[in-house]
Order: C-alpha cells, then sequence, then structure tokens
C-alpha cells in the first residue's frame, strides 16, 4: 500500500514536470510568435536570404546625328559573403594548418583593386550576407581578382554583372555630358540635368542560401539584363567638337593658359553645335581629376569682357538713334572723365590718337575713348536696361548645371567713370555664352535666342517626347542696326584689329577683346589679362557663330594674337568639312591656276589616296601630294582622323608623312597651295 501511495506521488510529481515544461514550452512559443517575431523573422531571413539592389543601364546620349557619346556596358562587380569567408582546405588536408582567409584574401586582393589591406579585412569581417567590396571593374581587373581567387581557392567572393557608364569619346566634350558616380547618380552635365530620364529602373533580388550556407542564385540576379530605355539626343555635331577639342589642347600648350573656353553656336536656331572648356577631365576616369576640372568656363566663369563688348554698345547707340556708322568722333589717344583718366588700347605708340573719325573706324580699330564718348550719351540707365535686353545679368537657360549670372550693376550705383568704363567693357561681368548670345543676335538680325542643347528625347518605342526648337526671348534691336554692326564688324576682320581671323574666300565679322582680370578679392591681378575674340561666318548670311576665351595667358595676350587664329584655323577645318563654298576668290587661285593644276596632276595618272586600315586597328596614312583640299578631307573622315588645313589649292606637304601608321582620332596637318 505504501509502495502504491509512494508510485502515486512519483507519477504526480513526474507529470507535474511535465506539464510545468509543457507549459513553459507553450509560453515561450507563445513569447516567440506574438512579441519576439519581428526579431527573429528578421533573423532567420538574414541566415538564409540577402537583398541585392542594382540599378539598371542607363539611357544613351547622342549627338545630333545618332553617333554615340555615351552608353552603359556590362561590367563584372565583386562582392562578399563573410559567413562563407571559412577555411574551406579544412578536413581535406587535415596536415596544413587552417587559414585565415580573411587576413589572406585581403592581402592578395587590396593591390589589384587599389584598396587597403585593412579596410578589406574589416570588410570581410562584418556582418551581413552581401556586401559590395568593389563595383563595375574594368575587365582587366576583373581578369586578375577572379585568378587570385580561383588560385588561392578563397571562399564567399563572387561576382555580378553589374551596368557602367562609358564616354565613347573619352574627354570630348566632358563638360556638356558630366559623369556617373557608382551610385549610378549622373553628376554634371546632360548626365545630371537628365538625371531621371537616363536613369534606369533599381531592381531588387533575393539571394537564397542553403541549410549549409551556400548560395542558391537564380540566374536573373547574377546577370543583369539590358533594358528599351530613353535616348538623348544632343545639338552637338561631333565633327565640329573634334575641331573644337583639338584646338583647345594646342592653345593650352602654347599659351600655357590657365584655362579656356570656345563655343560655337547657330545664330538662327540657337543650337549649341561645339562646346569645349579647359581644363578638362576623361569621364571614364572622373575619380583621377581634381573637382575644379570638371567646372564647364562656358557657362560658369565670370569675367569683364573687354572689347567685344563694343558691337553691343554700339548698337545701343544705333537704336537710340545716337549715332551712324558715318558719325564723325575725335580721338586724342585718351579722354578724361571726373577724376579717371581713360587711353587708347595703343596709347603707348599712338600719343595724339587718330584725330577725326567716323564711327566704323572706331569699331574696327577698337578705340577706346570714341566709345567713352558714346556711353557717356547713352548714360547709365540706358547702358544697364539696354544689357538687360541682351540677356546680360541672368542665365541664359541653356540645359545645363552651374550657368552664373554675370554681374551687371544697378545704374544708380554707377558714377561717371563707371558709365565710361562699362562702354569698353568694363564694370560688367559676363559668362562665354552670354557674350556669344548676344553677338548672334546682331548676326541674325536681332533676335536673342534661349540657347539649347538637347535636340530631342526619344521614348523606347521610338516617339520623341521632348523636341528643342527655337526660342526667341525677344527682338532687341531692328534688322537694319544689325546689318549696319555686321558691316562694321566685317571691317573689323578685313582691314582692322581681327586680321588674324580671316579666312580666304569668305566672309568674316567678328571683334578682338583684351581685359584685365578679376581679383577674387576685388580689383584687378596684376599683368593677368583674358583675350577673346567673337564672330561669325559668312558675314552677310551667318552658318557658324563662335566665341574663343583664353584666361590668363603667358606671354602674348591681346585677343587678336591668341584668341583670333583659333577662331579662324577651327572654322576654316570646318568649312571644309561641311562643303561650305567660299563667296569670294579674293586670295584664292584663279579658275584658269585651278585647271592647269588639275590638268597637271591628271596628266601624272596618279590614283585617288586611299587610307590603309591595318588588322590592329590603326591606319596607314597615304601621300596627299597634289590633292585639294576637299578631297583630302573626306579622305581623312574615312579613317575617323582631323584634318589642318594650311592655306588653299592643293597639298603639297603632310605631317605626319605619308607611310606613316596613326590611330583614330589623330590630327593631321595638310599644306595647300
Amino acid at each position: 500500500m505504501m509502495n502504491m501511495r509512494e508510485n502515486k506521488k512519483r507519477y504526480a510529481f513526474l507529470y507535474g514536470i511535465i506539464l510545468l515544461l509543457f507549459c513553459g514550452v507553450v509560453l515561450r512559443l507563445a513569447w516567440l510568435q506574438l512579441w519576439d517575431s519581428e526579431r527573429l523573422t528578421k533573423l532567420s531571413e538574414q541566415q538564409v536570404t540577402a537583398d541585392i539592389t542594382r540599378k539598371n543601364p542607363r539611357g544613351k546620349i547622342l549627338d545630333r546625328d545618332g553617333e554615340e557619346l555615351a552608353v552603359s556596358i556590362m561590367t563584372s562587380s565583386l562582392y562578399v559573403d563573410p559567413v562563407e569567408m571559412v577555411d574551406t582546405l579544412k578536413g581535406k588536408k587535415q596536415k596544413e594548418p587552417i587559414r585565415d582567409v580573411k587576413r589572406l584574401g585581403a592581402d592578395l586582393l587590396a593591390p589589384v583593386l587599389d584598396m587597403s589591406a585593412e579596410e578589406l579585412y574589416d570588410l570581410f569581417s562584418s556582418e551581413g550576407r552581401f556586401l559590395w567590396v568593389k563595383r563595375t571593374m574594368e575587365p582587366k581587373v576583373a581578369e586578375e581578382v577572379k585568378k587570385i581567387i580561383a588560385d588561392n581557392k578563397l571562399p564567399g567572393l563572387h561576382f555580378l554583372e553589374e551596368s557602367k557608364r562609358y564616354y565613347t569619346k573619352k574627354g570630348a566634350a566632358a563638360h556638356v555630358l558630366g559623369f556617373v558616380g557608382t551610385d549610378d547618380i549622373g553628376w554634371g552635365g546632360i548626365e545630371y540635368t537628365l538625371n531621371t530620364v537616363l536613369s534606369g529602373a533599381e531592381s531588387r533580388h533575393e539571394a537564397l542560401f542553403n541549410a549549409l550556407g551556400g548560395q542558391m542564385l537564380n540566374e536573373d540576379v547574377k546577370t543583369q539584363k539590358q533594358e528599351n530605355l530613353f535616348s538623348v539626343y544632343l545639338t552637338l555635331d561631333s565633327k565640329m567638337q573634334y575641331v573644337l577639342e583639338d584646338a583647345m589642347e594646342d592653345a593650352i600648350k602654347r599659351t600655357k593658359a590657365k584655362g579656356a573656353a570656345a563655343i560655337i553656336m547657330d545664330p538662327y536656331t540657337g543650337e549649341i553645335l561645339g562646346m569645349s572648356s579647359r581644363p578638362t577631365f576623361d569621364p571614364n576616369k572622373y575619380g583621377n581629376y581634381s573637382p575644379e576640372t570638371w567646372s564647364n568656363k562656358t557657362i560658369s566663369m565670370i569675367y569683364e569682357p573687354g572689347s567685344v563688348f563694343k558691337p553691343i554698345v554700339a548698337c545701343m547707340g544705333m537704336a537710340e538713334q545716337l549715332i551712324t556708322p558715318d558719325t564723325i568722333f575725335q580721338d586724342d589717344g585718351k579722354i578724361q572723365i571726373a577724376d579717371r583718366t581713360i587711353h587708347n588700347w595703343d596709347y603707348k605708340w599712338e600719343y595724339k590718337g587718330k584725330g577725326k573719325i567716323p564711327f566704323s573706324e572706331v569699331i574696327k580699330h577698337s578705340v577706346n575713348t570714341g566709345m567713352v564718348q558714346l556711353g557717356m550719351e547713352l548714360g547709365a540707365h540706358r547702358l544697364t536696361n539696354y544689357s538687360k535686353l541682351f540677356g546680360f545679368g541672368e542665365p541664359t537657360g541653356i540645359e545645363l548645371p552651374g550657368e552664373e549670372s554675370g554681374i551687371l550693376y544697378k545704374a544708380e550705383d554707377m558714377y561717371k567713370p563707371d558709365v565710361a568704363t562699362m562702354a569698353i567693357g568694363q564694370g560688367i561681368a559676363v559668362t562665354p555664352i552670354q557674350i556669344l548670345r548676344a553677338i548672334c543676335a546682331i548676326a541674325n538680325g536681332g533676335e536673342l535666342l534661349q540657347p539649347y542643347i538637347i535636340k530631342k528625347i526619344v521614348a523606347p518605342n521610338g516617339d520623341v517626347v521632348r523636341e528643342g526648337e527655337k526660342k526667341v526671348i525677344r527682338q532687341v534691336i531692328s534688322k537694319d542696326t544689325a546689318s549696319q554692326m555686321r558691316d562694321m564688324m566685317e571691317q573689323v576682320v578685313s582691314g582692322g584689329g581681327g586680321k588674324s581671323a580671316a579666312i580666304k574666300g569668305y566672309r568674316i565679322a567678328g571683334k578682338t577683346g583684351t581685359a584685365e582680370r578679376l581679383a577674387e578679392k576685388g580689383g584687378y591681378e596684376k599683368d593677368k589679362y583674358i583675350a577673346s575674340f567673337v564672330g561669325f561666318v559668312p558675314a552677310d548670311k551667318p552658318k557658324y557663330a563662335m566665341l574663343v576665351m583664353i584666361d590668363t595667358p603667358q606671354g602674348a595676350y591681346y585677343g587678336s594674337q591668341v584668341c583670333a587664329p583659333i577662331f579662324r584655323d577651327t572654322l576654316q577645318q570646318i568649312l571644309v568639312a561641311k562643303g561650305i563654298q567660299p563667296i569670294s576668290d579674293e586670295g584664292l587661285p584663279s579658275f584658269e591656276q585651278l585647271e592647269q593644276a588639275e590638268a597637271k596632276v591628271a596628266q601624272t595618272e596618279k590614283p585617288v589616296p586611299q587610307l590603309t586600315l591595318l588588322p590592329d586597328g590603326k591606319i596607314k596614312l597615304p601621300d596627299f601630294k597634289g590633292v585639294d583640299m576637299r578631297r583630302a578631307a573626306g579622305i581623312i573622315r574615312q579613317g575617323r582622323l582631323r584634318m589642318k588645313p594650311h592655306g588653299s589649292g592643293f597639298a603639297y606637304k603632310q605631317e605626319p608623312k605619308a607611310g606613316s601608321v596613326v590611330t583614330e582620332g589623330e590630327t593631321i596637318e595638310i599644306w595647300f597651295k
């Protein structure tokens, strides 16, 4: 009986223990399910899944003719799963010590990835199942990394395909295009302006892990898919841009200048055909350059324009009927305004001035005294009001980031010397794009246009969703005033200070400018100048307008010496390449001379020279001797080379010489007579 009682007590105690355990389990389950479920769910997901976020490829950027400027290419990106980074050789080779693969991997990969070993080791020791190590690697780097991983059997390191931005012309139009950071956000240029249009949709994937911790990635995660995206066509002409970039590079080397800017614009539509800024950078390797090189001087540099502003002031005077091209001015070489004495630019050797001269000669020879007299007649209010009409003191509205407004003082804050100096292009600060736009108003008959650089945006289905078009802001001067000003600017090139901008056979209109460089803390920097030239061709019916600005050239610093020759050489190449015929035979060979030269060439029975394309992609040059300029330009273009012509007529000399091997994009100089 006692045994049965004891047994019952034992069973009751045991049942009680079991009941307590059961209740504890139930309570624990309730706690886990109701109160701690969120934390455990996340922990579970971290153990079996990892989120992968990637950007899809961006849309293309092309020039006006559809030539690709920026595209997205597929590249390898490296990521790590720290949980997997354990020695996989353990158990296979028991005699060898267990490796610290995190340390080994960090030490081996650091020099290849251009990262510190400690930075990599910390990354390999982090928590999580998916961490980026290096994204969008160059193919050579990716291959080297793959070899290191394979040769050393490093676990936990994997590759995914990702999209990388590639700029096909390297540094050409870098400031217009901008660049894309590793986060796929556009920086600068069109990449920034149209970032939302160009960006591919963000894609998210889950990487799955099995019970042993191994990854089970689907193929659609491993391989990035190219999608149909928007394409952006710019107004830029790649051929013009090539010529412009060459000219700027050559100018910087020759003048050792601090910077430079050049723009080519269609004066009748406002389309930007070429735009170049120095210093520059390669957007494919933007991280290797100082952020200062990313600045687009054509729209962001503020400077006093100097004498290139004089045609605009002259238009003010004619619009107000204060002058005509024949109005007589007295030039004594200097003029006194209040406590300020203003000299002509050539006062060191022209002490007495030119005496009585018509206003057309004031423009032709850039006479400061005549412009000061006109400025004083106009007065502060008319000077500033007309300047606003011409678009100064506000951005032009071009579709590029970082555009500055310039500086235009209020009329009520100006004293007489301020009025006098503004008439000669001092006391007002402008950007290159503002000056060119104002000169285009003279070229096109008086219309102030809004410059634009986006020609059209095309949707994936081919529909044009946005198209750039001519936009007239206002009529600033009459057609008659513009015509008279064009004639005076043509005289500047034909017989005045801009003679070095003349191109034989073409009517060129333009104006030189030289101004002291503004100091950051006010005043001017000693012996530092900004040279410029602005003009258009042909003078009567302009096809192209162009501005060249050189910041702080060493040695020669006048616009006529530094910038006018760049204007001439650049537009000469463009006119030839575009097949624009000269409208005058002055300075060119006569028809009889051309016939004789052609007959002489024909007698030799020399075949038309041809470029030889070599297997390695390089090009062997033919002998261009006896070939006319247009034919030579056509042959050069076939090899995607650039031609820098000298003179006119038929080729007699070339550099590099015939038989030389060159690569795409190089410049071939050819002399004609």
